[in-house]
């Protein structure tokens, strides 16, 4: 069975939107940490600091008033230290053409972006790829198509539409055929092993000669038009399609290629 390495498109949407998501909230705590940080803050502080003092200096009596109700606290020392001892401001005479430091850019949400483009610009070939490499055919429509001597080993075709497709004497080792639709298709003589035909559709498919040792099958074999000469050594059936398998009266022959006999490698009585 070919085993997916990569998300289907459904699923690299999803990515997508995750990795969108965690580069929005790094720029979104980036701004936050620039507006509480930044120098300019610390400017406009000390410069409230200033004129409190000054209405302080202006009006002694009302805060000698209240500093005799309000008890000494650690707090309120520290803020009187604090005030006495003002850190010195440096002002200059035209702001305008003086320009505040910049923070530094973190490199974080840049490198997250980049790698987000990238995986969406791979598009559904990268996203899609199976073992073997190269092009996959998952959800597509390919019926009535010439796929006979090829070599698609290891390709997915997961839910493809193939009606009346021709895959003879092709070498489809280790593709993937899940939920597909293979209704008229053309397997004959081609090299099936291991080959998953889960859940598919597949009446009136010829099979007849083809090696589909270690393949994996619905109970849809049991509609296909031809099951003579064909190698089920270690194949895989439903509980309850074996014996309707066995029953059928094409269920004969040797297979050209390894000379297995059809009945002997289903394990038929």
């Amino acid at each position: 069975m070919a085993i997916t390495i990569a998300a289907s498109a459904s699923t690299r949407n999803r990515w997508f939107l995750v990795l969108l998501s965690v580069v929005a909230a790094f720029h979104v705590a980036e701004a936050f940490i620039h507006h509480h940080h930044h120098p300019s803050n610390n400017v406009v502080l000390s410069q409230r600091r200033h004129q409190k003092r000054q209405k302080q200096q202006r009006h002694p009596e009302l805060y000698s008033f209240w500093r005799q109700w309000i008890p000494e606290t650690d707090f309120l020392t520290v803020l009187e230290n604090e005030e006495s001892n003002p850190q010195p401001t440096r002002v200059t005479k035209n702001p305008s053409t003086t320009r505040p430091p910049q923070p530094q850019q973190p490199l974080l949400p840049t490198a997250l972006l980049a790698a987000m483009m990238i995986f969406w610009m791979a598009g559904p070939q990268a996203g899609m790829a199976v073992s073997g490499g190269g092009l996959d055919y998952a959800g597509l429509d390919i019926s009535g198509q010439d796929f006979s001597n090829g070599n698609y080993k290891g390709k997915d075709f997961t839910q493809v539409l193939a009606k009346a497709t021709n895959f003879a004497k092709s070498n489809l080792q280790g593709c993937r055929f899940y939920k597909a639709y293979l209704v008229n298709a053309d397997f004959s003589d081609a090299d099936i092993r291991g080959v998953s035909f889960e859940d598919t559709s597949m009446d009136n498919a010829n099979m007849k000669n083809a090696v589909a040792s270690g393949g994996y099958f619905s109970a849809s074999i049991v509609d296909t038009a031809s099951v003579e000469n064909v190698d089920f050594t270690d194949a895989q059936f439903p509980i309850k399609t074996l014996p309707l398998l066995c029953d059928r009266p094409d269920m004969k022959g040797t297979n050209p290629v390894t000379g297995v006999d059809t009945r002997d490698s289903a394990m038929c009585p």
